[in-house]
């Protein structure tokens, strides 16, 4: 029987395999969020160690190359048999080949770039898709880590990308309710979102949709 694996992103960053949260070291974890967010890219042995080692050393040494290799072998013990390739040359390397499917964060990724160049209410439908998945902040739980922030980053980039378009589209389209529902969903699973907050005092993108509760109703079509 093959084994299914979900890597979450929403949330708490974890793994699960076959519907069961895998028990990952804090490091191993670390290590495993940093594959997955190189999307398919090799990582070198040390800049694992750099990226995933609370305290990295400064210059890294076969010791520390080694630490990097126990884990990879604790990673292998958990997920699914091919998926973690070792790539070896003058500089040891790891790349983790997914299915897109398998990590939400791809799947919302995805969505918002499909949206960009479909059409009509395709667009609509795929930027409410993508925005649904939004249920908690991203990568919760991973050390305060730089390929952590820009990832967090970049995906909030692409969230507020999708509002504004959203708005567009379902505005184009006479789908004001559509809008206003999914943007509402939004605020309300992120309500201490300094993020959409601000965004929310742009006049061109959620306040032009989602007015007060007194506009509300006169608002719709």
């Amino acid at each position: 029987m093959q084994t299914r694996l979900r890597l979450r992103g929403f949330g708490m960053f974890i793994a699960e395999v076959d519907g069961t949260p895998a028990d990952l070291p804090p490091i191993t974890r670390t290590v495993l969020a940093r594959l997955v967010l190189a999307r398919g890219s090799l990582v070198y042995a040390d800049d694992l160690h750099r990226d995933a080692w609370p305290e990295p050393a400064t210059v890294i040494r076969r010791e520390q190359r080694v630490g990097v290799h126990k884990r990879i072998g604790e990673l292998r013990r958990v997920l699914p048999p091919g998926l973690l390739v070792t790539e070896r040359s003058a500089r040891t390397g790891y790349r983790l080949l997914l299915d897109g499917g398998e990590v939400d964060l791809y799947v919302f990724a995805d969505l918002v770039f499909r949206a960009a160049v479909a059409h009509d209410e395709i667009g609509v439908d795929l930027l409410i898709a993508a925005l649904a998945m939004w249920t908690e902040p991203p990568l919760l739980g991973l050390p305060d880590k730089p390929f952590v922030a820009d990832h967090v980053a970049h995906l909030v980039r692409l969230r507020d990308r999708a509002c504004r378009a959203l708005v567009a589209g379902c505005r184009a389209q006479g789908r004001t309710r559509d809008a206003i529902a999914a943007l509402d969903r939004l605020h309300t699973r992120n309500p201490d979102d300094i993020g959409l907050r601000e965004l929310a005092g742009d006049p061109l993108s959620v306040t032009s949709v989602v007015p007060g509760p007194r506009a509300r109703e006169a608002a719709l079509p």
